[in-house]
């Protein structure tokens, strides 16, 4: 659910309940007159159905955003949790009241307008700060000239505060994309989250992940060599030799050169080793770390 359509949400929930309220006090305020107060409570009703199912629908959405943020809660984000948490007692409270203790019916006025108040607060500091903040954000992109301002600290401080908001952060990690696809999928998710999140923002972000992106792309391009190099030490060295004669070696590049020539060399067969093998093989001698 994004921001916006939680908003919807919330300015339904807090009209329904000014309405359960309008129609409750009309009732209770006017006792002489009965005409339709059968019709008026079912309204009552249902309106109260309609608030409870809003309220728990929200409560889901508060718990699942919650659970995924890190790093410590604003102040508006703890006082939208609390004025929640306080929201259901009294509501479990008027419920029981009506269900199983009518005697105490008296109170349910003022509990409707607990209800009614808490609820208006709570919109406020959520629904209303976002149409009252309009934002003026458009597609941004890198360029050439944003070098001097880009910093991947930042960047990655930013991505760990916005985009735990929806999503946990393994999510960002483990995806591969090219720098057009960050573009997009950044852009669009920070239509989602405004106006929390600036152009500037969009930048920093985008910067930090082409740097990780362009990381993760060495490690495994340097991973897929390594693997392909001790593989063919193992088939081919090893027919000849122990492998631990050849990984307890420390030998520089030209020195592993020389000796893979003079294994071609020993076992007198041109097609033993092609010269793509041969420098998988050289690249991963001279580049492993031996134990000293």
């Amino acid at each position: 659910m994004t921001p916006q359509i939680a908003s919807l949400f919330a300015i339904l929930f807090v009209a329904t309940a000014g309405a359960a309220v309008f129609i409750m006090l009309e009732i209770v305020g006017r006792t002489e007159d009965h005409t339709g107060k059968t019709r008026w409570l079912t309204i009552h009703k249902t309106l109260g159905y309609l608030f409870i199912a809003l309220f728990i629908l929200m409560l889901g959405f508060m718990i699942k955003k919650v659970a995924g943020l890190q790093g410590e809660l604003s102040a508006r984000a703890i006082a939208h949790i609390a004025m929640a948490l306080v929201l259901l007692p009294l509501i479990i409270t008027k419920i029981l009241i009506v269900r199983r203790h009518p005697r105490l019916s008296s109170i349910l006025p003022f509990l409707g307008i607990s209800l009614f108040t808490l609820s208006f607060a709570l919109t406020g500091i959520t629904a209303g700060y976002f149409l009252l903040h309009h934002s003026d954000l458009t597609y941004t992109t890198l360029s050439s000239h944003d070098s001097d301002v880009l910093d991947a600290a930042l960047g990655k401080d930013i991505m760990n505060k916005k985009c735990s908001k929806c999503h946990s952060l393994e999510r960002v990690y483990r995806a591969f994309k090219s720098e057009e696809g960050w573009t997009t999928t950044v852009n669009k998710m920070a239509l989602l989250d405004s106006p929390n999140i600036s152009s500037f923002d969009i930048k920093q972000l985008l910067y930090y992940l082409k740097i990780q992106q362009e990381t993760r792309q060495a490690k495994s391009g340097s991973s897929q060599e390594n693997k392909i190099g001790n593989t063919l030490v193992s088939q081919k060295c090893s027919l000849c030799h122990s492998l631990d004669r050849v990984f307890g070696a420390r030998k520089t590049e030209q020195q592993w050169v020389t000796t893979v020539n003079r294994m071609i060399t020993t076992m007198d067969d041109n097609n033993f080793l092609s010269n793509r093998e041969q420098s998988e093989i050289i690249t991963f001698l001279s580049k492993r770390k031996t134990k000293k």
